[in-house]
């Protein structure tokens, strides 16, 4: 009697904690059979979510630097802009200033010009009414034409110091224009500067994106950090998952000789689990029986533990190789024994019987007697 089994082993190494079944027991599919002390991996585990968090918050810090830099440059570029047209808007404060500057010269020229003749006008009358006085007591000239000579001296005197006034206040309203002029210069030169400044402040801010977008270009390198992160946490979950070791099918547990508190090994079998799902019936046929043995042949099966009951079966393999007695290699060279045999048995080759009926009592290793019914005739083993 056949049957398959694996060796159950941990994917996971420690101490068993909590051993759930016992020798020879009868466990069904994903029953818990054992656990690993899960206490190391849980720390792995909280140790995996924390650096996956680190790893993602480095990510946002630099995306959120771009950003940042962005908002800078868009600032530093408006401030540039509004800069620009300060200067443009200053640039015609001294144009204007000049234009001022050559209206008031003009004035001042036009009053001095009335000034001169202002002056000019009160030294003839001055000098006219210094001639007509004299002859005023000699009466050679009337008195009329001397008021008319004062008269006009003292009108000559008045329109003089206008002329004056005239003159001070030209002069006047040209040092306010030349010192708006001035001002406007060095509003201008102020304004340039600032411009200047903010043109520097703009490369610093396209410099600080360049610098946060080669941050961004490590994205990549960010974002394998982050799979390799996330690929740790997950490796870190299967850990925790694998201390709890369940039955792959339904089965029992043979060779199991440990205790709770023993230490096991990743890979290292703990006991063995026997698959009594599927049971088989391994009968060694003679060669020249085989041409009787189609797949899928019934057979009748009796097993020694129960030799009253008859089982049955279905043929579904016939070996297809065996180990030669004679004739194998060694070192690529064919062995071949000397003999002095006549006689040559015929070789056995295995047939795979499944059982359709198995019961709860077969064991591995169990004899068992078969009986194929071929199409032609019946063979037995």
């Amino acid at each position: 009697m056949r049957a398959n089994f694996v060796g159950i082993a941990p994917q996971v190494s420690g101490h068993i904690v909590d051993l759930r079944i016992r020798d020879n027991q009868q466990v069904n599919k994903d029953d818990l059979l054992f656990v690993v002390d899960p206490r190391p991996y849980e720390i792995a585990l909280a140790r995996a979510r924390a650096g996956l968090a680190l790893t993602r918050k480095e990510v946002e810090g630099l995306r959120n630097g771009v950003s940042t830099a962005d908002a800078g440059v868009a600032r530093a570029m408006a401030q540039l802009n509004a800069s620009a047209a300060d200067v443009a808007r200053r640039e015609t404060d001294p144009v204007a200033a000049d234009a001022e500057i050559a209206r008031l010269e003009a004035q001042r020229v036009a009053s001095e010009a009335a000034l001169h003749r202002a002056n000019a006008e009160f030294r003839h009358a001055e000098d006219h009414l210094a001639r007509l006085e004299p002859l005023l007591p000699e009466k050679f000239v009337t008195e009329d034409k001397v008021d008319e000579a004062r008269t006009r001296r003292v009108s000559a005197a008045m329109a003089a110091e206008q002329a004056r006034t005239s003159v001070l206040a030209a002069d006047a309203a040209l040092n306010e224009a030349r010192a708006r002029k001035r001002a406007a210069v060095a509003g201008l030169a102020a304004t340039r500067a600032q411009h200047l400044a903010t043109e520097a402040a703009l490369r610093q801010s396209k410099s600080e994106r360049a610098r946060a977008e080669d941050a961004v270009g490590q994205v990549a390198n960010m974002n394998a950090r982050v799979a390799a992160a996330e690929a740790a946490l997950h490796s870190a979950e299967l850990d925790l998952e694998y201390t709890r070791v369940r039955a792959p099918f339904s089965g029992r547990v043979v060779n199991l000789n440990i205790s709770p508190g023993a230490f096991a090994r990743s890979g290292a079998d703990v006991f063995t689990l026997v698959d009594t799902g599927t049971w088989y019936v391994m009968a060694n046929f003679r060669e020249t029986q085989l041409r009787h043995i189609p797949a899928g042949a019934p057979v009748d099966l009796y097993v020694q533990s129960q030799p009253g009951r008859r089982f049955r079966g279905t043929v579904v393999g016939l070996g297809w190789a065996v180990l030669p007695e004679n004739g194998t290699s060694v070192n690529g060279l064919p062995r071949v024994e000397r003999s002095l045999d006549w006689i040559r048995l015929a070789a056995r080759f295995p047939v795979r019987i499944k059982v359709e009926d198995p019961d709860e009592s077969f064991r591995i290793g169990a004899s068992a007697v078969a009986t194929v019914h071929g199409p032609l005739r019946s063979v037995s083993r």
